[in-house]
């Protein structure tokens, strides 16, 4: 019988806010599944890396001294920048692509609606860092961890329910080129999306190793493409990307501020 003490293992960024196991990790499939699969199990890697930063960003901003403050409210605005961009896209381009394919306005509307549900909080959550320009001393992370807390379950819930909306869509068969209209947001995202700021915090937050390393070539973005977003792009703001909770390899790391410093 062993009476030692168990082992409290350093908190990561797979919680408080739990990661979404993919539909295809779920069904134990590796290779090639179909359209439908594909497209809603990489969109849950796109949401699970929201929601490693956004624990990223719960976790440590009690434990962070003064000095690192201006970094941490810009880190946490990466964040912003890139939930903020990723729902963008999806309501001016995917989702209309989608209805259109279908020929039914209106058809994803259910998720336009849980956007609105956490929108309020997301606003919140910027005016109060971008309040703190020039005063950042008077940061609060508790007052923040409180704006994360009241938006989050509404955030959490949607997206869970937005993958399995587009598993649903595939009752429409071939009539949505599903994996080509995915394909198409995601080079719009990479290509518009924030260059030192949203674009590095999404691939700094984005696990290779996550579900048996199933997803380490996911996004399919050039092996010298992604090495300058996570070298070259990160060279801007480079007292941000300490509080990433991947290395640039796309491995994890421990968090910088898991505890107290002193």
């Amino acid at each position: 019988m062993n009476d030692s003490a168990p082992v409290e293992l350093p908190q990561w960024a797979d919680a408080p806010y739990s990661l979404i196991e993919t539909p295809k990790y779920k069904e134990g499939k590796t290779g090639y599944t179909d359209p439908y699969m594909e497209t809603a199990s990489t969109m849950c890697v796109v949401h699970n890396s929201l929601l490693r930063g956004l624990n990223s960003i719960y976790v440590q901003g009690p434990n962070i001294q003064p000095a690192d403050y201006t970094d941490f409210i810009g880190y946490s605005l990466c964040w912003h920048s890139v939930i903020h961009e990723h729902h963008t896209s999806e309501e001016d381009q995917f989702f209309p692509e989608i209805e259109e394919a279908v020929g039914e306005k209106g058809l994803l509307d259910s998720n336009l609606q849980q956007h609105r549900s956490f929108q309020s909080g997301l606003d919140e959550f910027s005016s109060y860092l971008e309040g703190l320009a020039g005063k950042e001393s008077s940061f609060d992370a508790a007052y923040l961890n409180g704006i994360i807390a009241s938006f989050a379950p509404a955030l959490c819930d949607h997206l869970t329910s937005e993958i399995q909306s587009l598993l649903a869509l595939s009752k429409y068969g071939v009539k949505i080129p599903i994996e080509d209209l995915w394909s198409k947001e995601g080079k719009r995202t990479v290509t518009t999306m924030t260059k030192f700021s949203a674009l590095p915090f999404f691939f700094l937050n984005l696990d290779v190793t996550h579900e048996d390393y199933l997803w380490k070539d996911w996004p399919p973005v050039p092996s010298p493409a992604r090495w300058a977003i996570t070298h070259c792009f990160t060279l801007w703001h480079q007292g941000y990307w300490k509080f990433a909770s991947c290395d640039r390899s796309g491995a994890p790391k421990p968090l910088y501020a898991q505890g107290p410093r002193g």
